[in-house]
């Protein structure tokens, strides 16, 4: 305990020298009417979270603070389409055609916004890419989730951890569900080994929390299998598997949302 309070202080410590640094900043966000009061992070906001440099960890954290959504989120449209094809399987050429087609259709429409090309754009690159995974993926029965995912409360943090598939097998006797979650961003050209191994840790994070929600929220019936909760990282052509130590990863994010808790209000 005593660890962690001389961390949070030199974190704060950090916030209050970059707040001095960046006038533009805290006036921003002194007239910010819609700062969350509670602390709350996307799945793989906290995964990137888990392997940032603590000055990072700040800038993640005070986004999720005080970022509103954006009224277009990027990706959405090649998202349901990989939903739906992996989950449609007799229809799947058919779906991921049709969706190509309106892809290349907006990306060359002049009335179409800025916004909507260039997302079309981008979504022909991840459909190119999932097809070189579309292998790793084989032999699952794929189940579309419900629209409405609960989210997760870890250390007063509210984690939204939203699935794109479930997934079903039986194994030796043994009904089991997991589910995966898209990452559509693409990596860098000449990546590091360093950043490609971070970039991986932050999968292996996202997959256990995906098998924190599978357990917490959609297993239902069934037995949740950390071999079948993944984040497919689909531009890099990665599918992370929760590890089989995921409890010890849980245990480290449960640890990080302790000390989010902590340092929320000094954001």
């Amino acid at each position: 305990m005593r660890d962690m309070d001389e961390t949070h202080k030199l974190v704060v410590s950090l916030i209050r020298s970059i707040r001095r640094s960046s006038s533009a900043m805290s006036e921003a966000r002194a007239i910010d009417l819609r700062a969350r009061t509670k602390p709350r992070i996307t799945a793989n906001d906290l995964a990137r979270y888990m392997i940032s440099s603590e000055t990072a960890k700040i800038g993640i954290l005070t986004d999720a603070k005080y970022s509103t959504p954006p009224k277009r989120i990027r990706y959405s449209d090649v998202r349901i389409a990989l939903r739906s094809a992996l989950c449609d399987p007799a229809s799947e050429k058919r779906i991921l055609a049709a969706a190509r087609s309106a892809f290349e259709q907006k990306a060359d429409d002049p009335s179409s916004s800025d916004f909507a090309q260039d997302d079309a754009s981008k979504s022909l690159d991840v459909l190119d890419a999932f097809s070189r995974i579309r292998n790793q993926l084989a032999g699952y029965d794929y189940k579309l989730p419900s629209r409405s995912q609960p989210r997760i409360i870890v250390n007063g943090v509210e984690i939204a951890i939203n699935c794109d598939v479930i997934i079903h097998r039986e194994y030796r006797g043994v009904e089991e569900i997991g589910a995966m979650m898209f990452r559509f961003t693409k990596p860098d050209e000449g990546e590091s080994d360093s950043a490609a191994s971070k970039r991986k840790e932050m999968g292996v994070y996202a997959a256990t929390l995906v098998h924190m929600q599978v357990a917490a929220n959609l297993a239902g019936n069934r037995t949740p299998s950390y071999k079948l909760c993944w984040s497919a990282d689909v531009q890099s052509g990665e599918v992370h598997v929760a590890p089989k130590n995921f409890k010890m990863k849980a245990a480290n994010i449960e640890n990080a949302c302790r000390f989010i808790t902590a340092l929320w209000e000094d954001l």
